[in-house]
Formats: structure tokens, sequence, C-alpha cells
């Protein structure tokens, strides 16, 4: 077909190029050269159109048109001669033509005849996939529908179950308040009616009981004072008694305890036991953070470590102001051969200050045994510097604590 299209629009347009031949004149009748005469080549014939097979075809006429249009050009110039192979070999190709046309549309015809099956099949089996689906997605839909349907219907149900069961509950709650109110309608009207009745029981009994009601109120007036001043005492006596135990288990707890032991939990409980007591709550910010948080050292424990560090301040005191190797040397045997004192020795030499302090603190005077290691100088006092530090926390903590006591024992004699 697109050969078929190339011809018949290319080759007209070829001819309409081509200028006009002349009109076609009968042409005389050949007549053969004399002897004498050059030699001369008979015309050239035109293509009989209706002795070709495809005479019917339009390119064939075109093609025999152009041709025969052609030989009239040469006929008409005498150029016959020359071109009479070529014209000759030009019809047989316009011969030709026709059968390679009817080949190649019989071949044009084969292939759209076969595409064309090939069209309907591929139609056929969309349509038939285009059917399945259809047939799928109603089946799917139908599906979808009563599933819509039944899960509408469900709901439908429910809310019917729903407004049933909240109209069964609103009206058995307005029974319920029907009854409720017919209820206390009544119970007004007995207590009305017994009201009444205790009037009139009470004015009938007036003249004979009001004096008696009378006495029997202010007994009770007085019982309910004397029972609430009762109350106040006992109270207070409960939070003495407490005060006193949570002071002896801070004593206990400081006394018992081999290394010093935070004593937080039980400042606590005194602080919590003394309800905002302006006097136990200072006696309490009085003692020092780290007393309470790191502890402090026991009677015994500050016995032994004075001993320790007196043995440090006994060889200081036996040392000059510039010593060397061998005055520290010997300073700890004279430490060791020293003849030592006992009781409360006279005088302000270290050994006489020592010995005071060690009978001081075998008695549990803290608060003198401080003062006798306070008038210790030089490398003797230095030393002695962390005891102190020690003694003097204890010695506020005691304090603490008997203050707390004696507050206790104030609030006991206050209440009796």
């Amino acid at each position: 077909m697109r050969a078929r299209n190339v011809s018949h629009y290319t080759i007209p347009d070829v001819v309409e190029k081509a200028p006009a031949a002349p009109a076609p004149q009968p042409e005389p009748a050949f007549k053969a050269p004399e002897v004498n005469e050059p030699s001369k080549y008979p015309p050239l014939k035109p293509i009989d159109l209706l002795s070709l097979a495809d005479a019917r075809e339009p390119v064939i006429q075109d093609l025999v048109h152009m041709v025969n249009d052609l030989i009239l050009v040469i006929n008409a110039d005498g150029a016959h001669g020359r071109y009479s192979t070529t014209v000759n070999k030009a019809k047989n190709e316009v011969t030709k033509v026709g059968g390679k046309l009817k080949t190649m549309k019989g071949q044009l015809e084969k292939k759209a005849a076969r595409q064309v099956r090939e069209k309907i099949e591929e139609f056929d089996k969309a349509a038939t996939d285009l059917i399945d689906r259809v047939e799928a997605s109603m089946v799917t839909q139908e599906m979808q529908w009563r599933q819509d349907f039944e899960d509408e219907m469900k709901k439908v149900r429910e809310n019917y179950e729903d407004r049933v069961k909240t109209l069964l509950e609103r009206e058995q709650k307005l029974n319920e308040q029907k009854l409720q109110n017919q209820l206390l309608e009544q119970a007004v009207a007995l207590k009305k009616e017994f009201v009444k009745d205790v009037q009139e029981h009470v004015e009938k009994e007036r003249e004979s009981r009001l004096g008696k009601l009378n006495d029997l109120s202010a007994a009770v007036a007085g019982l309910e004072k004397l029972t609430t001043g009762w109350n106040e005492v006992v109270d207070s006596n409960l939070q003495t008694q407490q005060l006193h135990v949570a002071v002896e288990a801070v004593r206990a707890s400081l006394e018992d305890s081999q290394h010093p032991r935070p004593f937080i939990k039980e400042l606590v409980a005194l602080r919590e036991i003394a309800a905002d007591d302006p006097v136990v709550n200072a006696a309490i910010a009085s003692v020092n953070p780290t007393a309470y948080q790191r502890g402090v050292p026991s009677s015994s424990q500050l016995i032994d470590r004075f001993r320790r560090v007196a043995n440090e301040v006994r060889k200081a005191s036996l040392l000059p102001d510039e010593a060397g190797v061998a005055s520290h040397a010997s300073s700890w045997v004279l430490s060791h051969v020293m003849f030592k004192k006992q009781g409360l020795a006279d005088g302000d030499d270290v050994e006489s200050i020592l010995t005071r302090t060690q009978t001081y603190l075998e008695e549990g005077d803290l608060d003198s045994a401080a003062r006798e290691m306070t008038g210790l100088d030089g490398w003797a006092k230095t030393l002695s510097k962390d005891w102190l530090g020690e003694v003097r926390k204890v010695l506020e903590v005691q304090q603490a604590l008997d203050v707390i006591a004696t507050e206790a024992r104030l609030q006991s004699l206050r209440v009796d």
C-alpha cells in the first residue's frame, strides 16, 4: 500500500511538471529509405492499454499515459532512433509492474488479514478478560454489598437494642424516683407525726422534767470540759514521753556504735515529735551538720584516741625548737621512760595537763577535759587540734540533747 501511494502521487507530479505535449497529429505512414538515402528508424509505438492484463489499476493507467506522452514527445522530436532501446525497456518494465503490483497487493492483503486476525484475537482475549474482571468485580461488589447490608443491619439492631435498653433504664429510674419520692413523703409524714407526738409528750412532762434536764445538761457540760482537759494532759504527757524516748534513742545510738555513724534519722524523728517546738528546733539547729551526717565518736573512742595523741604530745614537748633526727630519737626514748603523773596533778606543764585531761575523760567530764587541752600551745596544741574538734562536736550534741531533755521535763511540769 505504501508503494502504491508513492507511485500514485509521485509519477503524476512528474508528469504535471513536464512541458505540455503538443496535440497528437496523425502520423504519416513510415516509408523505408531508398538505397542512396541514409538509414531511418520507424517511429516508436505507444503502449496499448487494453492489451495489458492489469489495465484497470489506476497506477498502471498513469504509467501508460506517462510513457505514451514521452513516446509522443520523442517521436515529435525525431529522437526515436536514440531512445528506442530505453523506451522499449520502459515498456517492458510497465508490463511487469502489473505483476509486481498484484504480488504486493496479495502480500499486503495477507499481512492485513493476519493483522486483522491478530487484532480480533487480541480483542477477543481482552473482551474475555474484561468479562471475567467485570464478573469478578460484580461478585466482589455483591459480596461487599451483602457485607455492608449485614453490617448496617447489625448497627440498626445494636442501635435499636441500645435505645430499648436506654428507655428501660430511664423507665426504671423514673419508677425508682417515684418510689423514692413516695417513701420520702411517707417518711416526712411519719417524722411530722413523731415530732408532734414528742412535742405533746414533752409539753406534758415539761413542768416535771425540765429542771432535771437542765441539771443533766450542766453536768454533761462539766464532764465534757473535764474530759477535754484530761485529753490535753494525756496528749502532752504522751508527747513528753515520746520526746524523752527519742532523746535516749539518740544517746544510745551514739554510745552503742563501735564506729562513728550518722544519726540523721534519729534527729528527724526527734523534730517530728517536738511538733515545731522552738526550743527543740533551736537545739537541733545548733548541732554541727558534720556531726549528724558523719557521726561522732563514743567516750571510749575519744579516750583511745586521746592516749595516742597524748603520746605524740609528750614526744613534741621534749623537742627543742630546731630539733634534728637525734633529738627526735631521744624524745621518743624519754617519752617512754619519763615518770607519768596520776590523778588531778598540779602545774601547767604538758604532763600535768595530759594527766588531768585523762582523769576528766575517765570520769566522763568531756567539758573539763577539753578546757585542759585548750591550754596547750606550740606543737602540742597543733597535734591535739583534731582531737579537740571531735570533742567539741560530741559536746555540742550532748548539750543539744540535754537542752531537749530539759525542755521535755519543763513541759511535763507545766502540765502538772
